[in-house]
């Protein structure tokens, strides 16, 4: 009886020990869903001329999410550099408390894992392929639509898929208006923050700066707060990851069709990736 008393005592000290540490929060970051960003000329790629301030945007509206997740109690934030095979972060300006993921190629598991972490959110994310959203794509500006049985969705719904199949929810995005309405499709009880908006047919309007991460910093501080009331969106399976591609005249002017299909959503999306 003292030997089963000393061991519960030992595992409810663990079980405290794991809950004082907090939640551990995995961040994708993105550029096209950042505030001011609007031009695909000139602000997305390195060489062009406004892609520092790009940067440098992203970072702010990044180190924000940061720092509302530890204020609300996190233990961990790990950050992935989602954009363009991880070239617009530096870890000598993201939060000093935070950890960065870079390199390529993506892996299928979108570096998640069992238990790995406890909720996910996006910084900086554009709408998928089709939206009536500022630099609104999947993957690339040839994809016309991506759908996971059916069900269309962009990069904000396959990473969903991947947390989702590790038992990860999706708690929290910035972005753009258009990519803010896809998340609360898949998880209506999601904090969002719009930090910009299609006006015309394409024209951007944004919040300030300062104003963005103001709000980007309290929807973290809610989310990580509210962790236990969000759910993990699973795909039953067997699942078929489908993209339509665009015509393009001096290939395909039929345009072409990719489907790879598996009994999980991460073997469907081993077959596409092919790790």
């Amino acid at each position: 009886m003292t030997r089963t008393i000393r061991c519960a005592a030992v595992l409810l000290t663990a079980c405290g020990i794991c809950l004082a540490q907090g939640p551990r929060i995995a961040i994708i970051t993105d550029m096209e869903g950042v505030g001011g960003v609007n031009n695909a000329e000139e602000q997305l790629l390195p060489g062009q001329r406004r892609f520092d301030e790009s940067r440098k945007l992203l970072t702010g509206e990044l180190n924000a999410a940061v720092a509302g997740a530890f204020r609300a109690g996190a233990s961990e934030v790990v950050v992935w550099d989602g954009h363009d095979g991880s070239r617009s972060l530096s870890i000598d300006t993201i939060h000093p408390r935070a950890k960065l993921i870079q390199g390529r190629p993506t892996p299928s598991t979108y570096y998640f894992g069992d238990n790995l972490y406890d909720g996910l959110m996006w910084v900086g994310q554009h709408p998928m392929a089709g939206a009536n959203g500022v630099l609104a794509h999947s993957q690339s500006f040839s994809v016309q639509q991506i759908t996971l049985n059916g069900k269309p969705v962009g990069e904000i719904g396959q990473a969903a898929a991947i947390a989702g199949y590790y038992g990860i929810p999706a708690i929290m995005l910035s972005g753009d208006e258009a990519a803010c309405e896809e998340l609360r499709d898949l998880q209506p009880k999601a904090e969002t923050v719009a930090v910009k908006k299609l006006v015309g047919k394409a024209s951007t309007l944004s919040l300030s700066h300062e104003e963005a991460k103001r709000q980007i910093e309290a929807a973290a501080f809610r989310a990580v707060r509210r962790i236990k009331e969000f759910k993990p969106w699973k795909i039953d399976g067997p699942v078929e990851l489908k993209f339509v591609f665009k015509p393009d005249p001096q290939k395909t002017p039929e345009g072409r069709t990719n489907i790879y299909k598996g009994a999980t959503v991460l073997e469907a999306y081993q077959a596409w990736l092919g790790k």
